[in-house]
């Protein structure tokens, strides 16, 4: 792989930069244990609590706590988008982090439910949530995601 930036260059994958941590310029493609989150819905609900009881660790110091949550807030939204690749569910995660006191509503877990639940169908369409389900890997025929058709046969 080619170095532009200091970055590897990378198609569609999920690098996170560890330099900070190991005082050089090391990147970590995560790639595959993301997909394999996403492309589950068991794994994908698991996430989506971890999600939202880190969201909601800011109750256990008051008002303290709060200052986390700007932290926190982009980070959430960030997986809400890559999980469920809809703008309008990710911004309102990292919304809900943001406003104090608001951090009781399990909004990852909300979107897994939107998401996976057949009843709750038109609310998935409406908010453009979509479901990330296995396919074949063109390079080595691995399972990979890609995300299902708004109409299912």
């Amino acid at each position: 792989m080619a170095a532009v930036g200091g970055m590897p260059e990378v198609r569609q994958g999920f690098m996170v930069n560890l330099s900070a941590i190991t005082g050089s310029q090391t990147w970590l493609d995560i790639t595959g244990p993301a997909e394999a989150i996403r492309s589950d819905k068991w794994r994908l609900l698991y996430a989506c609590i971890i999600i939202d009881l880190i969201g909601m660790a800011s109750y256990l110091i008051f008002l303290i706590g709060e200052v986390g949550d700007l932290m926190w807030a982009p980070i959430a939204g960030f997986l809400l988008q890559y999980f469920f690749g809809s703008l309008l569910v990710s911004s309102l995660g990292a919304l809900e982090e943001f406003l104090p006191f608001t951090d009781i509503l399990p909004t990852a877990t909300l979107a897994w439910a939107i998401c996976h639940v057949e009843s709750l169908n038109f609310l998935r369409l409406l908010l453009g949530i979509q479901r990330h389900g296995p396919r074949e890997d063109a390079t080595n025929g691995a399972p990979a995601a890609r995300p299902q058709s708004e109409h299912q046969d």
